[in-house]
């Protein structure tokens, strides 16, 4: 989502009533919980994480952009957020990006020859340097975001129903963001050998779009966690997923056979999309998605397939400032403003919900 908009479509038959019926209150088990946010320069944090500590949310996934302008303040900014979130009993997940992301080979002229070599010190160096500051207080480091939709087939189009195999990634810009994600992962690996410790390397994949592991893996890219986007319409099971190319498949069998944890950490309905999409409670389109969200996390939550670890709502507030559909997104309108989803949240994360927020669940059978 922080890249570009996609969807994953499904097909099945499970009516949400049923579903509801047997899920009752739903229990987090040993699951964690959080959102994706916005950093330090965009938002007042300390309103944000006080929220999150209120609703049992105890994981905030955001950009690290190391781009040679903001490096240095980056390196502030996180130290900043680090000693905030620490006050509420949160976590944070950054998502690493470096200069390729925007375009630039060179690091600032830094690696004149924009080649292969040059990607990989971009981001080996830049990696290196950023985490090494915090590598006694964050584990965990998502190595880009929705690298995967950035691969496209002769005609022009994302891989959506394939992208299941290696061999579909193998394309120049794919071969481009293996040298700047193995630089990401050497580093991190390289900090743990320096250190002696244990940092994780998780990479992300959406849709059908498994192959583009299995390429990255093939290419010498390490990663210890799988990330997964899910977005869902309504009436739809995970467990027998739309396959595009293939036939329906068992989403959480799939990402257990990789052999490694899983955390979900973009999560939302399909409907939010939909133009016809009102964002306002009481309304068709708005409805639909609160069910397709509360169906969703509920297969997440009694699944037993996939080790997952956590799951992450995109994303904490709207933004009106965008463009549809990326200004609607928010568990909240603004900060003082919930919507009902952040009530649904509220209960999966075991946090009792004042009388009205319990109603408004209530009428809705969650």
């Amino acid at each position: 989502m922080f890249l570009v908009v996609k969807r994953l479509f499904l097909v099945a038959l499970l009516p949400v009533l049923g579903l509801v019926a047997s899920v009752g209150i739903a229990s987090a088990g040993p699951l964690t919980w959080g959102v994706d946010g916005p950093d330090g320069r965009r938002a007042d944090l300390k309103a944000i994480f006080e929220v999150m500590r209120a609703r049992g949310l105890t994981q905030y996934r955001v950009g690290a952009n190391l781009a040679r302008d903001t490096d240095p303040y980056e390196v502030q900014m996180y130290r900043d957020m680090l000693a905030l979130a620490k006050t509420y009993g949160i976590t944070l997940k950054p998502i690493l990006a470096t200069p390729f992301a925007w375009g630039d080979r060179t690091d600032g002229g830094k690696y004149p020859a924009g080649d292969w070599n040059a990607l990989y010190q971009q981001a080996y160096s830049r990696t290196y340097t950023f985490v090494v500051n915090f590598k006694d207080q964050i584990n965990d480091w998502e190595m880009g975001n929705e690298i995967n939709l950035l691969a496209l087939d002769p005609s022009g189009k994302k891989l959506y129903g394939r992208g299941w195999t290696a061999e579909e990634f193998d394309m120049p810009v794919m071969n481009d963001w293996v040298a700047v994600l193995k630089g990401m992962s050497d580093a991190i690996d390289k900090i743990n050998h320096d250190y002696g410790l244990h940092l994780r390397r998780v990479l992300n994949t959406t849709s059908t779009m498994f192959g583009f592991l299995d390429f990255m893996a093939s290419k010498g890219v390490g990663f210890d966690v799988i990330s997964y986007h899910y977005y869902e319409s309504l009436n739809q099971n995970p467990n027998r997923a739309w396959g595009g190319s293939r036939q329906p498949y068992n989403l959480f069998k799939k990402l257990a056979s990789y052999g490694k944890p899983v955390v979900f950490n973009e999560v939302n309905c399909a409907e939010i999309y939909k133009p016809t999409y009102e964002n306002e409670a009481g309304k068709p389109m708005t409805e639909a998605c609160y069910k397709s969200l509360y169906a969703t996390l509920s297969f997440i939550t009694h699944q037993a397939d996939a080790n997952v670890e956590s799951v992450l709502i995109y994303e904490m507030l709207d933004e009106p400032a965008k463009a549809p559909p990326e200004n609607r997104f928010g568990l909240m309108y603004d900060i003082h403003t919930p919507k009902v989803p952040l009530y649904m949240i509220s209960r999966f994360a075991g946090k009792a919900l004042a009388p009205h927020e319990a109603e408004e669940l209530s009428k809705r059978g969650m």
